[in-house]
């Protein structure tokens, strides 16, 4: 058939690799020597197969042959046509990968070693992402075994969110590009809960280069942020504790030190609060201060930040706001407290006292012109009290 071919056979009889011409409807018309030691067949067993009756399986670009001494053999496969005669031909190449094969496995085994001594969960995925191995962190993190997670890919364990869809783009994104990702992400328990994991994502080749593996090692961040909640937030109310607050108000004098510009504080407190914990108790006291920390995040903005400062007395940063706006809120709070009936002790006022920042003034200043202003409002009770402009002195 191929007897006129004599450049095209001087060229695949001397390769290494298994190279096999099929005619059109799939019969092998052609294998070079190549593939007798690839099959363990003679040559003359293999033209006029048909191609689906010598090989065992096909997986993506791989296909298993079974060698009848060897037993099965994976080989990498690639295809492309040529015409011969005026035929044309499906060559097919096939290379051994068998022993690229076994390194892999016995890395993976290495990795399973390494997986078991793991505190932080880990998972190894092939390049196609599909999930070959997870650790028991992994499953005490996810609630997911090896069994059910083994063969799926990463998406078993996304939240579907669409807020968190883009979250997962980039990292593909940058992993694609950079080849290592680095970063929070959210994902899914088994039971439906959605946590937030901290995840570093490696890629292991093999010896030629060629990506064979991502590692994926993670930890619940579940805990810290709790952690950070419990350091950052007042255990009572949820509210900004005072040294949150304290945070945000260095990082608002350093603003306007900077580039200029303006923030208020308000301060306030609760009218004859001593009254209602020595009338009440102090566990009704302590459910008045949540339901006080409610009313004020209903009336706050998205950019404000609330906080007890201690005992019955609350704080507002307002960012970029001066006097008069935050003269606004604070009389809009205080309305809205004293018009609410609690549940427990009837109704309840405040007194509250406002400050707007200036450049050249220390905080210290600042606090003391708030507390000024607080004391004058809370001669009269349930009023709101702008402090004065500081003095030349006072700057």
């Amino acid at each position: 058939m191929l007897r006129d071919e004599t450049a095209f056979r001087s060229l695949v009889e001397l390769s290494s690799d298994t190279i096999l011409l099929l005619d059109p409807d799939g019969t092998v018309a052609y294998a070079n020597p190549a593939a007798e030691r690839l099959f363990g067949r003679p040559l003359d067993d293999l033209v006029g197969e048909p191609f689906g009756g010598i090989v065992t399986a096909e997986e993506q670009s791989d296909i298993y042959i079974t060698h009848p001494r060897l037993g099965h053999v994976a080989t990498s496969a690639r295809s492309t046509t040529i015409r011969l005669s005026g035929i044309a031909y499906t060559a097919i190449y096939l290379r051994d990968i068998s022993e690229r094969i076994r390194t892999e496995e016995e890395r993976l085994r290495q990795f399973s070693v390494a997986l078991n001594a793991v505190d932080q969960g880990m998972m190894i995925t092939r390049s196609d992402t599909s999930i070959v191995a997870v650790n028991p962190a992994f499953t005490a993190i996810t609630g997911y075994s090896q069994e059910e997670v083994m063969g799926h890919t990463p998406q078993l364990l996304r939240t579907g969110q669409p807020e968190d869809r883009e979250s997962y783009t980039e990292m593909r994104r940058i992993l694609e590009r950079e080849g290592h990702w680095e970063g929070a992400l959210r994902n899914r328990r088994k039971n439906g809960e959605i946590y937030e994991q901290w995840l570093n994502i490696s890629p292991v080749h093999d010896d030629s280069g060629k990506l064979i593996y991502y590692v994926a090692l993670f930890s619940d961040m579940t805990d810290i942020n709790r952690l950070r909640q419990l350091a950052h937030h007042d255990y009572l109310t949820g509210l900004f504790n005072r040294a949150a607050l304290q945070l945000h108000l260095d990082e608002e004098l350093r603003r306007i030190a900077r580039y200029g510009g303006v923030f208020s504080l308000i301060m306030f407190d609760l009218d004859h609060f001593k009254a209602v914990n020595d009338s009440y108790g102090h566990d009704t006291g302590d459910r008045v201060l949540q339901q006080i920390a409610e009313l004020t995040l209903d009336e706050v903005r998205d950019t404000d930040i609330a906080a007890r400062w201690g005992g019955e007395e609350f704080m507002i940063l307002l960012p970029e706001t001066d006097s008069d706006d935050a003269l606004v809120l604070a009389e809009r709070l205080r309305r809205c407290i004293a018009a609410t009936a609690f549940p427990e002790t009837g109704s309840i006022t405040i007194s509250l006292g406002i400050a707007a920042a200036h450049r050249d003034e220390t905080l210290e200043d600042m606090l003391m012109r708030l507390d000024q202003a607080l004391y004058r409002a809370k001669e009269s009770r349930n009023r709101a009290e702008l402090a004065p402009t500081p003095g030349p002195r006072d700057m």
